[in-house]
């Protein structure tokens, strides 16, 4: 897995535009630069265990999933749910999902992240 590639995705794809929202709404800003670097924090660690894992069975990935989907529903409810809005989801579940599957899941064509997500 080219963990580089899709830590690089994670500030392109969800932390880049989480930031310009930010900056575009100033002081009425719902969520702040630490809850943005929360986020990339839990999406990296999802990463690093992903690697992490002697056996990558499905088991074993759909629970790093689990895990990384609950992290995200607690940290977006902290902002009052205005962390994680729709591009940012749609960025977010098809990481989460592309990772998974790179690991070796082999549920390709469907949302992982449903059954946990609240965002």
């Amino acid at each position: 897995m080219n963990v580089q590639e899709f830590y690089d995705r994670i500030v392109e794809e969800v932390a880049q535009p989480m930031i310009d929202f930010m900056q575009e709404c100033g002081d009425d800003a719902a969520f702040s630069a630490f809850d943005v670097e929360s986020c990339k924090m839990i999406l990296r660690d999802y990463l690093d265990a992903l690697s992490a894992l002697a056996e990558p069975t499905d088991e074993a990935i759909m629970a790093q999933v689990r895990k990384t989907v609950l992290a995200l529903n607690e940290l977006n409810e902290e902002t009052e749910y205005a962390l994680i809005e729709t591009s940012e989801r749609e960025a977010i579940c098809i990481l989460i999902q592309d990772a998974a599957v790179e690991c070796g899941l082999q549920a390709e064509n469907e949302d992982v992240t449903e059954e946990w997500r609240e965002w």
